[in-house]
């Protein structure tokens, strides 16, 4: 399954807002322990950057053929 640059878009800013939503309401749980928060702030990025690396975030042009060609 492959998102659509539109979508790709979307599920970005809906994740993005999430976690970041997300630690901001467990940090006064973490009673100061916020390399917790910091902790899990990076497991999203990873898991953000696998998304992207197994090619379900696509954020190429549909007419785009991956190649990148000099237009010189």
């Amino acid at each position: 399954m492959r998102l659509n640059k539109k979508q790709s878009v979307i599920f970005t800013v809906v994740f993005f807002v999430v976690t970041i939503l997300g630690r901001f309401y467990i940090e006064p749980y973490l009673v100061g322990q916020y390399w917790i928060s910091i902790a899990i702030g990076l497991y999203f990025v990873l898991l953000y950057w696998l998304l992207v690396k197994k090619k379900f975030l696509n954020f190429r042009d549909e007419s785009e053929t991956g190649e990148t060609e000099n237009p010189a």
